[in-house]
């Protein structure tokens, strides 16, 4: 009988880590979303700008430099977030209740001074270097990181090329 409730009690201990996972990476994708909305208005407000000083040259228009530099930021915590969320996806219950340590590759942040395009994504050439939960014949979004099949070219989320 004891052997029942220990079972159950893992269990239930296991579905509230699951839980506490699920909403950690819900509210994740929540800021990770805030902040991609950041970047498409400065891109909205940097066309509208570009749009002006080509129809009414020598208009003092705003700073755009500086704009570039927010969106640049924006990118390096987009990248920032999206590391924590395939940190978070990484983890597994273990008994004692504590997560067990990820083996997940670190996910790559762009530094401010760098081109914030997004990069192709690379499929792992060896079975050691594919992430957790992930399989052989899965690659990540670059700009997401949402998991999908090698052959998708376009990120079903966010609609991002992945090469």
């Amino acid at each position: 009988m004891a052997d029942f409730f220990g079972k159950l009690k893992s269990g239930a201990g296991k579905m509230a880590f699951e839980a506490d996972k699920m909403a950690k990476v819900n509210r994740a994708q929540g800021e990770l979303s805030k902040l991609k909305q950041q970047v498409e208005g400065l891109y909205a407000k940097l066309g509208e700008v570009t749009y002006q000083q080509y129809v009414n040259p020598g208009t003092e228009t705003p700073d755009i430099a500086g704009m570039c530099q927010n969106i640049t930021e924006l990118h390096r915590q987009i990248g920032l977030k999206n590391e924590e969320i395939q940190r978070i996806n990484t983890d597994i219950y273990s008994p004692q209740g504590a997560p067990a340590a990820s083996s997940a590759p670190p996910v790559q942040v762009q530094a401010p001074h760098e081109p914030v395009f997004p990069t192709p994504v690379q499929t792992p050439a060896s079975s050691e270097a594919t992430p957790a939960g992930a399989t052989a014949q899965t690659k990540f979004c670059p700009n997401c990181g949402k998991e999908m099949a090698l052959s998708v070219k376009f990120c079903p989320d966010c609609g991002t090329k992945t090469a």
